[in-house]
């Protein structure tokens, strides 16, 4: 594996996950979930996030409630396509409606510059989830191009640090040898300019 893929994986990584190293971001990012009790509305949300300083969050899906709140606050977002959604993704067409939906619908308001596909696929030990993520990249990423988005919007996937063997050293890292092969064609997947 080319060292420096990793380390730019692994700088997402950080940066996703809230981990803030002033050395290496120059940002400060959040992560947004919303699986909890008495949660603040997304328009109460927008007010917070300014206050902290943060320009980036990474929201677990596309809810619209808060793609609408956070437009116009030149806050980035990435979006989240969830599991169960990567085998609907296998079909062009439904991506290219998943798409439409729920990243062009808010643009250019909202800016929206990445979409994760899955999260922690490669961990679950699910093949058929394993089987369905790069092909629902892979669509995601047409359906970007087809709507001329694809240099606006990246397309990645989000990955625990439970798929390295070794982390340290970060000169040393190496993915398990058990998911190689799945891993493989996923660093592959062509990065977008």
């Amino acid at each position: 594996m080319e060292y420096s893929r990793f380390c730019y994986c692994a700088s997402l990584i950080i940066s996703i996950s809230g981990l803030v190293f002033p050395v290496m971001v120059g940002s400060l990012g959040i992560n947004y979930g919303q699986i909890a009790n008495n949660l603040p509305t997304p328009d109460n949300v927008v007010p917070l996030v300014k206050s902290i300083g943060a320009t980036k969050v990474k929201l677990y899906d596309a809810d619209p409630r808060v793609l609408k709140a956070f437009a116009n606050t030149g806050v980035e977002f990435i979006v989240g396509l969830g599991n169960e959604y990567l085998s609907k993704m296998r079909d062009q067409e439904a991506a290219q409606a998943w798409v439409k939906t729920n990243v062009q619908a808010y643009l250019p308001a909202t800016k929206i510059t990445c979409i994760t596909i899955g999260n922690e696929v490669l961990t679950f030990n699910d093949t058929s989830l394993t089987d369905h993520l790069l092909p629902a990249m892979q669509n995601i990423h047409t359906a970007l191009v087809n709507l001329g988005l694809d240099k606006q919007v990246l397309v990645t996937t989000a990955h625990s640090l439970a798929i390295l063997q070794v982390s340290y050293p970060p000169s040393a890292g190496s993915f398990r040898k058990d998911l190689v092969g799945c891993i493989t064609p996923h660093i592959e997947f062509p990065l977008q300019d």
